[in-house]
């Protein structure tokens, strides 16, 4: 079985750096390519892009998909059974052109979100969402959400929840958690619909050092640079590095803006989730409307509102004042990672889908 791969960025570079580190390089960003072949399943990354003037045109009328990828795809001669694309915004007029028969081959996607009701959006999943073969959504919450709100029909809905690469997330031992602040302090990281302003807010009122590590962006321009235990790093830092620093942190800090996805379900922070789940280490997160992981039914951490930079302050005291309770949950996020949010697992299950979508 062949299949063909898209995505709404690069996996190029990804790709290659996996190649070039003779195997050894963590590949959960490219979503099972690199683990398929275990299960029978060879699988070409389509190159994201090639005629800027069709990406600029997508990225106009983003209801047709990337017509850059899409319309190599149909042109160009490829050798595939089936389309699968790691995110749904990239496919839309390949499941419109497989709904009205005019492409043979099976498009399947990974669900990333749900959608606030409104007229446009039940349009849009009615004519256009609906039409793929098969959608893997990355949460219950997505996948119950589209049934219940917009109908889709379940037979086309499927669980797949993501993981990472564990092998790569090596851990010490997390027995003596420092509580001073001599050496550790409490690591955030990411750029993806971050509030840092709330977060660096709470911690003007803690004893303790934050690092955050995110590329740069406008919104560093709004935090309060006064407090001498905060720290922004803003320079590019290796994967290795990132784990370094995630195995000497306390605690990982997850601060999401949740005004911009509105209503909708949307699996926000899953990356950061993950890799801290990974390392062993506990979790103050801001609450979302469906978490991909309910951190607190799991034992793992704590959840704090949107914007509460008072709940923040208090979570991160409560773990500060509790090193053996931060501890057992770092413990259980690790023991999750390796029964069931890991590539293996994920890979398992996309095979399985993979295939049922072509029979």
């Amino acid at each position: 079985m062949k299949a063909i791969l898209l995505n709404n960025y690069s996996m190029t570079a990804q790709w290659e750096q996996w190649v070039r580190e003779n195997y050894q390089y963590p590949t959960h960003h490219l979503w099972g390519a690199t683990t398929l072949p275990k299960y029978g399943i060879n699988v070409e990354i389509l190159l994201w892009e090639k005629y800027s003037f069709l990406k600029k045109i997508s990225q106009k009328i983003k209801i047709l998909g990337d017509l850059d990828q899409e319309v190599r795809l149909l042109l160009q001669k490829h050798d595939y059974d089936i389309i699968y694309s790691a995110n749904q915004g990239s496919t839309y007029l390949l499941a419109i052109l497989r709904a009205i028969g005019l492409l043979k081959k099976p498009v399947v996607s990974v669900q990333h979100q749900s959608f606030k009701k409104n007229l446009w959006s039940l349009l849009f999943i009615k004519l256009i969402l609906s039409r793929y073969d098969r959608l893997f959504c990355l949460s219950n919450g997505i996948r119950n959400h589209l049934i219940k709100e917009f109908n889709v029909p379940e037979n086309k809905l499927h669980l797949l929840e993501w993981g990472i690469d564990l092998p790569y997330y090596k851990i010490k031992n997390n027995d003596s958690l420092d509580t001073k602040g001599e050496k550790s302090f409490i690591l955030s990281a990411g750029r993806t619909y971050r509030d840092y302003k709330t977060l660096t807010k709470a911690l003007k009122n803690i004893n303790y050092p934050l690092r955050i590590y995110s590329p740069p962006d406008p919104m560093f321009n709004n935090i309060d640079y006064n407090s001498s235990n905060v720290q922004v790093l803003t320079h590019y830092i290796s994967w290795q590095e990132i784990l370094a620093e995630h195995a000497k942190a306390y605690a990982i800090a997850i601060p999401l803006d949740n005004t911009q996805p509105k209503s909708y379900i949307h699996a926000i922070g899953v990356t950061s989730l993950l890799d801290a789940m990974g390392m062993g280490k506990a979790v103050v997160m801001t609450r979302t409307v469906e978490p991909c992981i309910d951190i607190e039914k799991e034992g793992i951490g704590i959840f704090v509102e949107q914007g509460d930079d008072k709940g923040w302050q208090e979570a991160i005291s409560y773990l500060l004042e509790h090193p053996n309770e931060t501890r057992e949950m770092g413990k259980r996020g690790r023991r999750l990672c390796e029964e069931k949010y890991n590539l293996e697992v994920f890979t398992s299950r996309l095979s399985e889908l993979l295939k049922d979508a072509l029979k």
